[in-house]
């Protein structure tokens, strides 16, 4: 498909961004089989999110006539090659939790950010419809980004406190 208007770019970009929920739910699976079973249950929680989103995306498209373009989305795929590197190095399961948690925030907000580009050109467009779909994935994915990073954030706490020592 050549891309010569900001409707095909928007179309072409749509697809990079279902590329990114489908990749991402990838890189979900291989991260809940290598962390502790509550964070696992967690990340299977975020794999279901990214079916939605990724729903969400098609729908989008469909209010535009058409489907997403399938293209790849080599950022996630290295999120993947680095947490898979990473776990070569054998860490403990705990640094293991906290570098997925480090690499689950760094997906949302990737997805975060496309899905706020988007967002705006469907409102510009005046595709009302579209705009519902990117407005909840968004909604959702900043309640994620929250919540996994009050995780980290705890996380980090267990981690860190019996190594400080008194100044």
């Amino acid at each position: 498909m050549a891309i010569n208007t900001t409707r095909d770019l928007f179309i072409y970009e749509l697809g990079i961004l279902g590329e990114m929920e489908i990749s991402g739910r990838r890189v979900l699976d291989f991260l809940a089989h290598r962390v502790s079973d509550d964070l696992g249950q967690i990340v299977r929680r975020k794999q279901q999110e990214c079916i939605q989103w990724n729903h969400n995306i098609n729908s989008c498209a469909k209010a535009f006539g058409t489907s997403p373009l399938s293209t790849r989305s080599d950022t996630v795929e290295g999120m993947y090659g680095r947490f898979e590197s990473f776990v070569r190095t054998n860490p403990s399961v705990d640094l293991v939790d906290q570098f997925a948690v480090d690499t689950l925030i760094r997906f949302l907000y990737l997805t975060i950010a496309a899905h706020k580009t988007l967002f705006d050109w469907a409102i510009i467009m005046g595709e009302a419809q579209c705009v519902q779909y990117l407005h909840a994935n968004l909604v959702q994915k900043q309640e994620s980004a929250a919540e996994i990073e009050r995780y980290g954030h705890e996380l980090g706490v267990r981690l860190l406190t019996p190594v400080a020592r008194p100044a």
